[in-house]
């Protein structure tokens, strides 16, 4: 079987839970000897060690360009696949990583992966919502196989377009054990000095940052520890502002950008994890946080209770109070802390890497 995976996601993130899925699986393809995989990265900054698992069953073709993510980068891959200088032949399965299929691309079979519906949930919070609209649905009337990664994704794909739901299946995302180092150690330390509750990745409106903020000044946990934003670039003027409105200020940190050690570390070491998203295909950073065996409170919206179960303490996302008494009992309540840390180890036991590649390549297998 040969299978191709595309440069899209690839030219619009360096990092990100999309490309880490896409990582594990060609780190899964790469175990099994007849499957020929093929990756297309073109001009990229990706931070995982794709060139790593090259071998006579594995192609990666890209080059490393100082050119950051977006559409500019996006638009020369799509030239560079276009010349169709990469591609020699016909592939039996091809895997869209992101919302469009490449014309210059020759397959049997096409399978793309639906992740959620931020766009159509939250459109005024998009000004190319209705474009990627467009360009889902115009794939989706194409591909064979859409792979889900949760119940909660797929019942949203099925509500806003008109797929068949035999079309459809559920494959989780797996989970593996961030590298921890004393150097990262070291680094977070240079950032925070006491205790603090941590944020991970990015903050657009629909993550539900601003909310974050106003229940962490109302719960005045700020007395006692501080926040830190880890990844998802600096802060914005107007998220500045609201810190200093809020008088937060000198206990609110971010650390722009993070390696996978410096995450394990801020997981390892933060009082609490909060994610107070709006809405989530699935979820990495809590079961990320649960397996460091930091306790969490999340949003008790769309697929963040089927993946985390009963371990978080969950909460409104829409209702401040709602969250403020989460945040406190999080931090406060040590029978209930100590619960939660070790539900949570056991839920994020329950997920792995292997386990979903070995699940999408059935997927793949099911098409031929």
């Amino acid at each position: 079987m040969r299978i191709l995976y595309d440069h899209q996601v690839f030219s619009l993130q360096n990092v990100g839970g999309a490309s880490r899925y896409h990582y594990e699986l060609l780190r899964y393809l790469s175990t099994v000897p007849e499957v020929q995989t093929e990756l297309f990265l073109g001009l990229n900054q990706t931070t995982y060690p794709f060139r790593e698992l090259s071998s006579p069953t594995t192609r990666v073709v890209g080059v490393r360009a100082p050119l950051g993510p977006g559409m500019l980068r996006y638009a020369l891959n799509e030239a560079w696949a276009s010349a169709a200088l990469v591609f020699d032949g016909r592939f039996d399965v091809y895997h869209a990583t992101y919302f469009r299929r490449s014309p210059a691309i020759r397959a049997r079979h096409i399978v793309t992966t639906h992740h959620d519906c931020t766009y159509e949930q939250f459109p005024h919070l998009f000004r190319d919502a209705a474009a990627v609209m467009r360009s889902k649905r115009t794939l989706f009337a194409r591909v064979e196989r859409i792979i889900c990664i949760s119940e909660a994704s797929r019942r949203c794909l099925l509500e806003f377009y008109p797929v068949r739901a035999e079309q459809t299946c559920v494959v989780h995302h797996g989970m593996a054990p961030l590298p921890r180092s004393p150097q990262a150690e070291k680094q977070l330390r240079q950032h925070i000095r006491r205790g603090f509750l941590l944020y991970v990745g990015t903050r657009s409106a629909h993550k539900n940052f601003a909310a974050l903020l106003q229940a962490f000044r109302e719960s005045r946990l700020y007395e006692d520890y501080d926040l830190l934003a880890l990844g998802g670039g600096p802060l914005s003027g107007d998220e500045k502002a609201a810190i200093a409105s809020l008088g937060l200020r000198e206990w609110v940190h971010c650390i722009p950008a993070a390696e996978d050690a410096l995450l394990a570390e801020a997981y390892a070491a933060a009082s609490l994890f909060v994610y107070p998203s709006l809405s989530e295909g699935f979820g990495m950073p809590p079961l990320e946080a649960m397996a460091a065996g930091c306790p969490v409170a999340a949003s008790e919206v769309s697929a963040i209770p089927e993946v985390c179960g009963d371990a978080p303490f969950y909460f409104d996302p829409r209702e401040v109070n709602s969250m403020v008494r989460a945040l406190l009992a999080g931090v406060c309540d040590c029978d209930a802390r100590q619960h939660a840390i070790a539900r949570g180890r056991e839920v994020a036991a329950g997920y792995s890497w292997d386990k979903c590649g070995a699940e999408t390549l059935a997927v793949y297998r099911a098409c031929l």
